[in-house]
């Protein structure tokens, strides 16, 4: 499981809500979760096309030797991407991700037929099929997650360097908005209202100061979208968990380590 930064502690309070808002910047494991959601997407989908392509084929050739030879390759690949995904998620994110105990489950490698029944009849084996090749959901979220964020945050961010050429500001649909939100107070005989309107028209950012605020507003979004990134990739570590936590080692460095 990956490990946490310390970082100093702040007592409790106003001041301690804005570290903990700001202190996401500091942390290793926000750039992790980063890494990881990024490659979700390139991997789901390598993994749904492989798949997809090698069980049909695999299928539609088992009449042959050639297909079944595929279909024992492939169950064998999903295992070790498994562990892989496995391995990867426990280091990079803040989950644990535990792998069973091989040496009370499994069958020895020197048995090569128990193995391969364990295999193809083990829930670990499927568990794992279904992560890799739901993984492209998992992507497609997360793809359109950072670059809607991505486009929003540095947008604004980065105003002050083309706010001369470009129009950036606020532009209504209809041209112009305007409310009169009232609040009353009734009592007994006593009536008092308040109402406050307020107009929003189309602005444009046209001055230096002006782009340097809504700058401003953009280092806010980055940070808030640092903050929602973690979470997601909270959920993708849970999901990860539910799926891959109690899967099998590695085939292949069992063999290595014997």
């Amino acid at each position: 499981m990956s490990q946490r930064v310390s970082l100093p502690r702040v007592s409790g309070g106003p001041r301690a809500l804005l570290w903990r808002f700001f202190r996401v910047t500091l942390r290793l494991q926000t750039y992790a979760n980063l890494l990881y959601l990024s490659a979700l997407f390139p991997l789901g989908l390598i993994y749904f096309v492989g798949f997809t392509v090698g069980f049909s084929l695999g299928i539609g050739l088992s009449i042959l030797l050639v297909g079944i030879a595929l279909l024992v390759a492939l169950v064998y690949l999903t295992r070790e991407l498994t562990a892989l995904e496995r391995w990867i998620a426990d280091r990079a994110l803040v989950v644990d991700v535990p792998a069973v105990d091989a040496d009370t489950t499994e069958p020895p490698l020197s048995d090569p037929i128990a193995h391969l029944k364990y295999v193809f009849t083990s829930l670990s084996t499927w568990k794992g099929l279904v992560y890799l090749v739901s993984k492209l959901a998992l992507g497609i979220g997360a793809f359109t997650l950072l670059v809607s964020l991505g486009a929003i945050s540095l947008s604004l961010l980065f105003v002050p360097l083309y706010y001369e050429d470009v129009n950036v500001g606020v532009h209504p649909v209809s041209g112009e908005v305007s409310a009169q939100p009232s609040i009353e107070f009734a009592l007994q005989t006593w009536q008092v209202g308040l109402t406050i309107p307020f107009r929003v028209t189309t602005w444009y950012v046209t001055t230096l100061p002006e782009a340097l605020a809504v700058s401003g507003l953009g280092v806010l979004a980055v940070i808030l979208s640092l903050h929602v990134c973690n979470f997601a990739a909270r959920i993708a570590g849970w999901y990860a968990s539910l799926l891959l936590g109690g899967t099998d080692r590695s085939t292949v460095r069992r063999i290595l380590d014997v």
